[in-house]
């Protein structure tokens, strides 16, 4: 049943889930009141990182794909009420052999989508993007010249928390939750207080399984490491106009990804596998043996990978399900949402304006769970 008057909605993570659900909750006219156990946007949450890439290429994972699409709109609307547009549009490329399941399914949906996609031979890789190997696109290569970019994440969520506090939206720094009440949408505080509101979402990402243990099984913290990287003077100019790379080959063990140095932000390179291991407060200082395995796999792709210097390595957490797809549980009058495993921020101005409407009741919560699950069609767009 759809609510006819305004909700005071508890949000409880001051990431990019909890920030943009606060903005579309307060566009329907609701009271969100946002806590965090840090600061507000937090340097430790997921979302807070330099860019973040956003693409429509989903390994055959049509649903997602097709979220990717609706999401670049969402970002638009997003901007519009920020007065400040933060995505670098670079394209994508994207190495592995056809005969790899996510490279099949990359392009099939590209094709079912009518997102256009153009094949690349390896002297025409390198002649485009000098800062890549040809040996890499030997196995097959090809070029996404729209529907791709970079996300200016910390740019993105110090301006949603600017927007916020500028309306008036209590952003409640230092309050570590540590107790839930899903009947009275109720949390009990570290410090011996509580808030009460008329409905709960609990976003908070790689502390998630914490505050709802009865998740644990389905929702594991991962350790995560990437690299600020500065390329040799000659191949700058290529990470300055660069794409958005994607590197998948599961034959040779290859996931690797990298995001061009666009916005002020260096070049970042990643491994797209998780750990599925370790704990978000822990300390954060990269190992040698997490700096290497990226570094390894860079040699696979770039060119010059060995000259390539390190910036900064950077260790952040996701929350990750078994499958990579997001989850969403209802109990009383409490909403948990985890849009991480990895590669949940892209989605981040689209998932605010979907769950604002599953906790106002314009949106079932059953449809919520579906769509964010990744289910192909357009589930989720219809009422309860």
């Amino acid at each position: 049943m759809r609510s006819t008057s305004a909700l005071e909605v508890l949000v409880v993570g001051g990431g990019i889930v909890g920030l943009a659900t606060a903005r579309a909750l307060l566009a329907a006219g609701h009271r969100p009141v946002v806590l965090d156990q840090g600061p507000i946007p937090s340097p430790l949450a997921a979302s807070f990182d330099r860019h973040r890439a956003i693409r429509v290429t989903y390994g055959g994972e049509r649903g997602y794909a097709r979220m990717a699409l609706e999401a670049f709109a969402a970002w638009e609307r997003l901007f519009a009420d920020l007065g400040s547009r933060h995505l670098v549009e670079t394209g994508q490329v994207v190495l592995g052999p056809d005969e790899d399941p996510w490279i099949a399914g990359s392009l099939a949906d590209l094709e079912a989508l009518g997102v256009p996609f153009e094949r690349l031979a390896p002297a025409e890789l390198v002649r485009r993007f000098p800062h890549l190997r040809a040996e890499a696109g030997e196995a097959g290569a090809f070029w996404v010249p729209r529907a791709a970019g970079a996300l200016l994440a910390d740019r993105i969520v110090l301006g949603l928390a600017r927007f916020l506090r500028e309306r008036g939206v209590p952003l409640l720094e230092g309050r570590r939750v540590v107790g839930l009440d899903p009947e009275r949408a109720r949390v009990r505080l570290a410090d011996g207080g509580s808030e009460q509101g008329d409905a709960l979402l609990i976003a908070a990402g790689a502390w998630l399984p914490r505050l709802l243990p009865h998740l644990s099984t389905r929702l594991l913290p991962s350790r995560q490491c990437v690299l600020y990287v500065r390329a040799p003077a000659d191949l700058e100019p290529a990470w300055r106009d660069g794409p958005l790379l994607t590197h998948k080959d599961a034959g040779r063990g290859i996931l690797f990804y990298a995001l061009p140095a666009v916005g002020g932000a260096p070049a970042k390179l990643g491994d797209h596998r998780f750990t599925a291991e370790g704990d978000p407060d822990d300390e954060r200082s990269a190992q040698e043996a997490e700096i290497a395995a990226i570094r390894a796999l860079a040699r696979e792709t770039l060119a010059e990978a060995d000259a390539y210097q390190l910036l900064e390595p950077r260790i952040c957490f996701y929350t990750v399900s078994p499958d990579e797809r997001f989850v969403a549980v209802a109990e009383g009058r409490m909403l948990a949402v985890s849009a991480c495993s990895g590669h949940g921020f892209k989605f981040g101005a689209l998932l605010g304006e979907r769950i604002a409407a599953a906790l106002s009741g314009e949106l079932s919560t059953a449809a919520l769970a579906s769509w964010l699950a990744g289910a192909d069609g357009r589930a989720g767009q219809g009422g309860p």
